[in-house]
């Protein structure tokens, strides 16, 4: 059985696309919905991704399109996958490249699919954040070249908002460190989370992210240091030549 998630966008509109498709619904939470979609199913999440469960490529392509119309903020698509294998004689066990179940039940395909999506999406973020270093580094390399910067303090405080916008999504939408309520009261749950969760590197990916935004504010915060001290230097040198000009034409008025 395939697992393959897709990010789509910023938000998925989950009240609307519940009465678009309510009569599909197998199970709705505050942050993610679940509906059949033929002999599979599909995972909506809140935080923009979908997952679907045992659905062959052309009906997941027809639900997407489908489900665009409530999806806010769409970005280019990503996607992750995993293989599940149903074995009754084996215990549940995440590997590498598969996940092993006993059986097969809601819970459990809620939480691999709330981990695949939010892999999906961090790997959105990581590209959001990896394009804003980028930024940060060809202004600081300049000036560690000995060159000079052009850019403004209202330029610099607006890619400052960017980064701080993008960490506030990442913490509001994925909450990575955080166990869902499902795995408080079942051990067994818990230990399928937890080992799905760690085979994405989801923990150690998301305080990478959390460094590099760190490292862009600090950056952003000595290139504002940086203009305003320009500014300042400009504006008294505006000073001197203004009181020079005075000087000067004050001789001039003295001598006719």
């Amino acid at each position: 059985m395939l697992m393959i998630s897709y990010h789509l966008g910023r938000r998925i509109r989950l009240e609307d696309a519940a009465r678009a498709f309510v009569d599909r619904i197998v199970e709705k939470a505050k942050s993610d919905m679940c509906l059949t979609l033929g002999d599979g199913w599909v995972y909506l999440f809140a935080f923009g991704s979908v997952v679907f469960i045992d659905v062959d490529a052309p009906k997941a392509e027809v639900f997407t399109k489908d489900l665009a119309t409530y999806v806010d903020g769409e970005t280019e698509r990503l996607s992750d996958d995993v293989n599940v294998i149903i074995a009754p004689e084996s215990k549940d066990k995440v590997h590498f490249d598969r996940v092993v179940l006993q059986e097969v039940n809601q819970q459990k395909l809620r939480l691999l699919s709330l981990v695949l999506a939010q892999s999906t999406t961090l790997e959105h973020f990581e590209q959001q954040v990896e394009g804003l270093l980028d930024r940060a580094a060809a202004f600081t390399d300049a000036i560690a070249s000995g060159g000079t910067w052009r850019g403004t303090v209202k330029e610099m405080m607006g890619f400052l908002g960017t980064g701080l916008a993008t960490r506030r999504q990442i913490v509001s939408n994925l909450a990575i460190l955080d166990s869902p309520d499902i795995v408080w009261e079942d051990p067994a749950l818990d230990t399928i989370f937890q080992e799905h969760k760690a085979n994405f590197e989801l923990t150690s990916r998301y305080r990478t992210l959390e460094h590099k935004l760190r490292l862009i504010h600090e950056s952003v915060e000595v290139l504002v240091d940086l203009s305003n001290t320009r500014q300042t230097h400009v504006l008294e040198m505006v000073v001197v030549l203004l009181i020079a000009v005075e000087v000067v034409l004050a001789f001039i008025g003295h001598g006719s």
